[in-house]
């Protein structure tokens, strides 16, 4: 049975928004029940190991996908841990990869930085170990699918709420980091969601994943630019931005479009200092990457029968969404 916890906490205000529409959710609970009823799998695999190795561990922003993975684990009566580097940190995400593979996890969940990533994940499949990407991927991944918001309508959606706050004519800048594909990827989606518009990109900022950095680098570009319009950030270091403004002293002068809901953003957004946020749905993406790998790594005698015949029974591609939040609804994503 599925623990009602598990149920409660999809159902909830704050999990259903951030986890996804009532299909989604419904997914995992199919799956578990399936597991449950070949073999007793939830109880005969409490010693599997599924793993999520993150490229910046520490950030706050990953506390939701921790939660949701975790609360998969524990429905599922299997192990859960989640590794990665302190800060953003390409080669330490490899090593991380490199140190879980010689334990043999059960399964992988691999947060996506750059193709450098590609040779270690190939490695874990050819030796057995499921790997599926989640809350960022690659257009050339090896992983066997995605969990996650597609990129490209993350930026889309923020070009939106540019557009509502700006009309179609403006300057912006975007803060980012340059070396994050999935990043870029958003950044595209923004560039296609302004076509049309008189909007203008005219200062890019290499936040590092960072808030500090993010306060340093958008407060120089404010400076820089005294005819701006607005400030994208498209990771989930918008508080960053706003500090940018308040110590500029540029609050409700120049607009600004963030990414996440993370307390101090809702903060933000609700005292006006932010404009919008997008929230993407991160505990959902969480819980249902520990199913599909359960799945994958414990398969019932149906999923097995297409594995067996070369196909892939799962979703390979599971696009979790976003939403745009004002300050009207930012209230519904606090905890």
């Amino acid at each position: 049975m599925i623990k009602k916890k598990t149920v409660d906490q999809i159902r909830s205000r704050r999990k259903f928004l951030q986890g996804g529409l009532a299909l989604g959710a419904m997914t995992p609970l199919v799956l578990a029940n399936q597991a449950h009823a070949h073999g007793s799998r939830l109880t005969d695999n409490k010693d599997q190991e599924f793993v999520i190795v993150s490229i910046v561990a520490t950030h706050p922003f990953w506390n939701d996908l921790k939660n949701g993975a975790q609360d998969a684990a524990d429905d599922l009566g299997v192990k859960f841990t989640y590794v990665g580097p302190a800060g953003f940190d390409i080669e330490g995400q490899v090593q991380a990869m490199e140190q879980i593979i010689i334990k043999s996890p059960a399964g992988i969940g691999h947060v996506h930085s750059t193709d450098a990533a590609y040779p270690s994940i190939q490695k874990a499949l050819d030796a057995g170990i499921p790997v599926m990407a989640v809350t960022s991927t690659g257009a050339n991944t090896p992983c066997l699918g995605y969990i996650g918001s597609n990129e490209q309508n993350v930026g889309k959606v923020m070009a939106k709420g540019v557009i509502s706050l700006l009309g179609d004519s403006g300057k912006i800048a975007v803060s980012t980091v340059p070396a994050q594909d999935n990043l870029n990827d958003r950044i595209a989606g923004l560039k296609a969601g302004l076509e049309g518009t008189s909007i203008e990109i005219v200062a890019t900022g290499d936040n590092k994943g960072d808030d500090s950095e993010t306060a340093a680098t958008t407060s120089a570009i404010l400076l820089a630019n005294p005819d701006l319009d607005a400030v994208v950030c498209i990771n989930a270091t918008g508080s960053g931005v706003a500090a940018a403004l308040k110590e500029t002293g540029k609050v409700g002068k120049v607009k600004a479009v963030v990414a996440d809901t993370l307390a101090p953003i809702l903060d933000a957004v609700e005292d006006g200092t932010v404009d919008l946020t997008v929230a993407q749905k991160i505990y959902m993406q969480g819980y249902l990457l520990m199913q599909m790998l359960y799945a994958r790594a414990n398969p019932t005698p149906t999923i097995q029968g297409f594995l067996d015949g070369g196909l892939n029974p799962l979703p390979t591609n599971c696009d979790t969404g976003c939403d745009l939040v004002d300050k009207g609804s930012a209230k519904l994503f606090r905890s």
